[in-house]
């Protein structure tokens, strides 16, 4: 099978974990390549924080604390819902987090990371009646868009948790472990990472092995359930999808390639969604190197 152009290489490492196929299968719409962060509406860092804490209110108030008041003070009436089986506005989302409690009876909503960029703002969050035990319940993705102080637009993934990983990593949890403390970065070093990141995940998905030894640090911490950490198991998955093309380490042809669609970068780490799957990368940057990874890849696919 190869995915070379297609699919991801880390996507296509969690497609192979839940035996996924091909082609997403799934209602929730990956969000699409015209709308990045680089092209949506300026913010200044007040006003990406407000948007951070009116995004979590919809974890801390309305999931954990049944507050549906707080569902419907913050969605606007022109809420974008991009999970086709749920109804838009409200509504949608009051039915989306009813369904997620009957299927995990007790669920808490435990935020594990965010991202504010521009409009966007982006949760890793794990939902699970024992948040304590992250080898339980589900890995989730949300992606939220916000304008004057409404959530007007929302796509998100789920993806069941696994008992084991190989590199024995939970999904949530952070390994890297900072010598002089959480650095402080600039809103420009913030955007030079996410174009670092990104560029070095389109290649590495395009079959570029070289990509490996130039932008990934070779401790890598991994938290894909599939890989081991380190760079020589990246390296070994790439050989092995790339078999059979004739210049596995060549740059992508011109149009060809694998394509995104929003990006973020907050602090270290920059958010990737794919824009032809449901599937979404976090990669954490330090000292120009990628050191540590996270995905959620939908289970439908």
């Amino acid at each position: 099978m190869r995915y070379r152009k297609t699919l991801p290489l880390l996507a296509a490492v969690a497609c192979f974990a839940t035996a996924c196929g091909g082609a997403s299968s799934t209602n929730q719409a990956a969000p699409s390549a015209s709308s990045s962060a680089a092209g949506s509406s300026p913010a200044s860092e007040a006003s990406e924080e407000r948007n951070k804490k009116l995004v979590l209110r919809l974890y801390s108030e309305a999931f954990n604390k049944d507050k549906t008041d707080v569902v419907k003070e913050l969605i606007g009436t022109d809420y974008v819902q991009h999970d086709k089986s749920l109804p838009g506005g409200a509504d949608g989302q009051l039915k989306q987090f009813k369904d997620l409690k009957a299927k995990i009876p007790g669920a808490v909503a435990t935020v594990k990371r965010v991202a504010t960029d521009r409009d966007l703002v982006a949760v890793h969050w794990h939902a699970s009646a024992t948040p304590a035990n992250e080898a339980t319940g589900q890995a989730k993705v949300d992606l939220y868009r916000v304008n004057n102080g409404k959530l007007v637009e929302h796509w998100g993934i789920t993806q069941t948790v696994p008992a084991k990983t190989a590199n024995g990593n939970s999904l949530f949890s952070d390994v890297y472990r900072y010598p002089k403390g959480v650095p402080n970065l600039s809103e420009e070093q913030e955007e030079k990472n996410r174009r670092f990141a990104v560029d070095a995940y389109r290649k590495l998905s395009d079959g570029d092995a070289n990509v490996i030894d130039q932008s990934w640090d070779p401790r890598y911490y991994q938290h894909n359930p599939a890989v081991a950490n380190g760079t020589a198991p990246l390296k070994q998955f790439l050989q092995q999808g790339t078999q059979g093309d004739a210049s596995p380490s060549s740059a992508p042809t011109e149009g060809g390639g694998t394509r995104f669609g929003n990006t973020l970068a907050d602090g270290d780490l920059v958010w990737v969604f794919s824009s032809d799957y449901v599937v979404a990368d976090i990669f954490r940057v330090i000292d120009g190197k990628i050191i540590e990874h996270w995905d959620v890849a939908a289970d439908e696919q």
